[in-house]
């Protein structure tokens, strides 16, 4: 089982050894986030949120092929936010990307203000759920949409990750946090990378949401 004290920092990480926690997941998390990616499917001129965005390799990614867009990143850790800072200082310069150290239930941006959002590996460490889910969906425009990616409940899950820190989830039980967040269209695919399934669930905003 991974040891507690680098389960707690790979879900904020905190000073130095923070630091190297978050360096080590900024090459261990990039098939999943690849993935997420891809079932995402981000047009050239949309405007996306990455929650948790860490590391900020995903947004980075996110900047070069969406090229008329523009790129959000949030994290509560103040050791991820100047990462990803640091890898998006160009975009940053040129007005197409913003980072902020912030808690995805309380984000710094207005309704609507996004066509599309991801949230990879964040969602065992939200005490509230529902209410990070809210949160997301109110910043998504009518119609916009979110890929919600992680690692399912299964007997490997929780022999490899620590309960006190990781609440892990089933396919299921993440579609019912989604519809009961208010969004539609709500589905899930499962991967396997390596040994480990991991769950994409991909849900939208109806189109007359408010």
């Amino acid at each position: 089982m991974k040891a507690e004290w680098i389960a707690r920092q790979s879900s904020r990480p905190q000073g130095w050894p923070g630091q190297i926690v978050a360096r080590v997941m900024s090459y261990e998390t990039i098939p999943v986030n690849r993935l997420a990616l891809d079932e995402l499917e981000v047009d050239d001129d949309e405007s996306v949120l990455d929650v948790g965005c860490g590391h900020g390799r995903t947004l980075a990614a996110l900047e070069r092929e969406a090229r008329a867009g523009f790129m959000a990143g949030i994290d509560p850790s103040e050791v991820m936010v100047s990462l990803a800072s640091r890898r998006l200082r160009k975009a940053r310069g040129r007005g197409r990307a913003e980072i902020q150290q912030a808690e995805s239930h309380r984000i710094p941006y207005p309704d609507g203000r996004f066509d599309a959002a991801l949230a990879v590996h964040v969602l065992y460490f939200w005490p509230d759920p529902a209410r990070d889910l809210a949160e997301i969906r109110r910043v998504l425009r009518p119609g916009g949409r979110l890929l919600l990616g992680c690692r399912p409940d299964d007997a490997a899950a929780r022999a490899a990750l620590p309960s006190s820190v990781y609440a892990l989830c089933s396919p299921e039980d993440v579609e019912k946090l989604l519809l009961a967040a208010g969004f539609d269209s709500v589905s899930t695919q499962i991967h396997q990378l390596g040994e480990a399934p991991f769950a994409c669930a991909r849900a939208e905003v109806g189109a007359a949401a408010g």
